[in-house]
Formats: structure tokens, C-alpha cells, sequence
């Protein structure tokens, strides 16, 4: 593809009669991802759309400046974020820290994004869990994810607590493990990895490492495979698009942020610490990791590793702090909570292909875990609210 040339350019026959003429829209993003993209597209090919993607091959406005809408995601560009305000037409703002005058935002979650990973390291049964902070200064967002972060542990009694990347290697040195890192995002979370390496720990027996993004390339390709975050990029990209579409034919956004949930954890070799259980206890978490979806009953998870009932009991207690009844609830409802964050799915499919019996069931479970309903848990997911709310 040339430096010059429009990708993800809606295909437009050319208007004629009473047809309407297509709208330019630009993307002015300081951070692309191909489904950013992809959400961003298929919405403005079915809408008479011709986006102008330049500024991704040259961080500049193009000549074209008489835009009909404008999606902008500045960044630490201040001056991307200059260019995009001296364009007057509606303008969707995908960065709730850098906020645009006159712009509607749609949004990451961050403080979720925190909150997931913290979640995601608890159930793999640690109790020492650190966030890697990338900069000096933690970006807003950054900011954001540790406080989700530590949301998730004070909810099971623990502390978190941040680390910032130059020192990591060091305090490595003199941290007992097993313990948990997070890291902002999957390139934090790889370097995290190497300095694990580095210091004689292994991953995850030692040190078990989550990332934020899903970016494929980078988590199958790290030194162990990388568990992350997935934002649900593609769904993002078409609430942005949806919500400037609405603008561009004139109607006023709702008040406050649009905010985008997360898909959950897309769990990898990096944070499966079964590896590091007593080898019957581990393949016990691996037979309910791979059959949690159907009625598993504790009866067939004792005979498939063979020792007594109350043996196992002892073996989840000891190492994993829960009962058998309690991890598998655990792990099934860390699965529908992915799921309700992925879509509008109506919760009693989601409860069936979580393994529960039927949706009473799940929501009593649910309401256990969680303290919420898992209606009044999907309306806060999806709910619009300022960024202060979530911090």
C-alpha cells in the first residue's frame, strides 16, 4: 500500500439522482490496531463512508481539510490533538484522559481492564500481586489500571502494589513467589517477562505475567506465550463509528462518556500456574478448566485423579485457599463474566454455557462472588459514565 493511498476506503458507486454523496471521515489515531480499524470500517462501508487513514503512514493532516467527521485519538501527540481541534466538524474522541472541546467520547474502561487482570491472577490462586508501571510518572491511564488492579485484591484481602520497570529486575531479586504482575500493555508485559527470565524465575511457576491489548503477534510470540486483556477492539471501533455517524446526521450525543467493556482475559501459558501445583491437584484445575462449560460434578473430578475425596479437598485448600465446589465456581463464573463483557447475549445462555444447571443457579452463585446480580453487573459494565466514576 502506497504512503498516499486511503485504506479501509468505504467502495461508493458514484451518487446520482436523489442518492446521497458520501462523507469523509478522518482518522487522526497517534495508536492503530487492524481492529480498531476493522470495527471503524465495516460500519462506514455500509454508510456511504470514504475514510482518509494518511496520518497513519505520516503524523500529519492531510491536504483535505472540508471533513464531515473526524475520529481522533491523540495520545501523548499534542500535536496530532492541535490538528484534529482546528478541524470544525463533528469529532468522536476514542481518549478519555485528553479530553476534546466539543467532542464525544467513547471510551476504554481502564479501571475494568485493572480490575479483570486483578481477578484473572486471583483465581490463579496467588496472593501477591504487582503492577508494572512503564513511566516515572504513570500515565492517567496507567493510573486507571492500577486502581483496578488493586480493587480486585483489597475485594480478597491483599495489597497490591506498583513497580516501576527499571527496577523490576532488582526487586525481583527479593520477592517471594509466586506472585502475579500485571503490566499496562503486552510490549510492558513481554519486557516483564525477560527480566523474570533474567533473574533465574521461571513463568508462571515463579511469576505469573498478564498484559493489556490481545495484540496475537506480540502474545504468541513472546518467550511464553503472553496472557492479556483483550479491549475488544473491533466493537469499540463501531460504537465510535455508530456514535459519529449519529453526530453527522445531526443528533445531539447523550451526556457523559460511552464507555467500551472489555472481552476479558484471553488466558495463555503465562499464567497457567497449574504447572506449578502438586502434579494431582494440577491435573485436577486442568479438568475443570477444560470441562467447567458442562455439569461436572465433584464425584467424576475424583475419580478422573484418583485419590479420595477428602484428600482432594485438603489438596485445593492448602494450595489454592478454596474448596473444590469454590474453584469451579470460580472458573464459571470468570467465564460468563467474559462472555456478558463480549456482547448482549441474554444471561440464561450465557448461565447454560457456563455449566450451571439453570439461571437461578447462576445467579445465586454469581450474586456470592461478585455481590451483584449479573443484570445489575452488565448494566454497570456498559453504563456511560464520566472517567472520575471509575477511578
Amino acid at each position: 500500500m502506497n504512503a498516499g493511498s486511503t485504506s479501509f476506503s468505504a467502495a461508493l458507486r458514484k451518487p446520482s439522482g436523489g442518492a446521497m454523496r458520501p462523507k469523509h471521515v478522518l482518522l487522526a489515531l497517534w495508536w492503530w490496531d487492524e481492529r480498531l480499524l476493522r470495527g471503524i470500517a465495516r460500519h462506514g462501508a455500509g454508510h456511504g463512508w470514504i475514510l482518509d487513514t494518511r496520518v497513519r503512514f505520516a503524523n500529519r493532516l492531510p491536504i483535505r481539510r472540508n471533513y464531515d467527521g473526524v475520529i481522533v485519538f491523540s495520545g501523548r501527540d499534542a500535536t496530532l490533538q492541535r490538528m484534529a481541534r482546528a478541524i470544525h466538524c463533528p469529532i468522536v474522541n476514542l481518549d478519555q484522559h485528553r479530553p476534546v472541546p466539543g467532542a464525544c467520547t467513547v471510551c476504554c474502561d481502564d479501571a475494568a481492564v485493572g480490575q479483570a487482570a486483578g481477578e484473572h491472577l486471583l483465581a490463579c490462586g496467588l496472593e501477591r500481586i504487582a503492577f508494572v508501571q512503564m513511566r516515572s510518572r504513570r500515565s492517567k491511564s496507567e493510573r486507571a489500571r492500577f486502581a483496578g488492579l488493586c480493587r480486585a485484591a483489597l475485594a480478597a484481602g491483599i495489597h497490591a502494589k506498583a513497580v516501576a520497570i527499571k527496577d523490576l529486575k532488582r526487586k525481583l531479586a527479593n520477592t517471594a513467589v509466586p506472585m502475579g504482575l500485571m503490566a499496562g500493555n503486552d510490549e510492558a508485559a513481554v519486557e516483564a517477562i525477560g527480566m523474570c527470565l533474567e533473574a533465574g524465575l521461571t513463568v508462571p511457576d515463579d511469576v505469573a505475567v498478564v498484559g493489556v491489548d490481545n495484540f496475537p503477534t506480540v502474545c504468541l510470540h513472546a518467550p511464553v506465550q503472553l496472557s492479556s486483556i483483550d479491549l475488544n477492539l473491533e466493537h469499540w471501533g463501531q460504537r465510535a463509528a455508530e456514535t459519529l455517524d449519529s453526530m453527522m446526521s445531526g443528533i445531539k450525543p447523550s451526556i457523559g462518556n460511552q464507555v467500551i467493556s472489555n472481552a476479558g482475559v484471553m488466558a495463555r501459558a503465562s499464567t497457567d500456574v497449574a504447572h506449578r501445583l502438586d502434579p494431582r491437584l494440577a491435573k485436577a484445575v486442568r479438568y475443570i478448566r477444560d470441562n467447567f462449560h458442562r455439569p461436572l460434578k465433584i464425584s467424576e473430578l475424583v475419580r478422573h485423579v484418583g485419590l479420595s475425596r477428602q484428600s482432594l479437598q485438603n489438596y485445593f485448600q492448602m494450595q489454592l485457599h478454596r474448596s473444590m465446589h469454590q474453584h469451579l465456581s470460580t472458573v464459571r463464573i470468570a467465564h460468563a463474566t467474559q462472555l456478558m463483557r463480549r456482547g448482549d447475549e441474554g444471561l440464561a445462555r450465557i448461565a447454560q454455557a457456563s455449566g450451571f444447571r439453570d439461571y437461578q443457579h447462576f445467579h445465586r452463585v454469581f450474586r456470592k462472588l461478585t455481590g451483584s446480580t449479573p443484570s445489575a453487573w452488565r448494566q454497570r459494565g456498559v453504563a456511560a459514565t464520566e472517567p472520575e466514576d471509575d477511578k
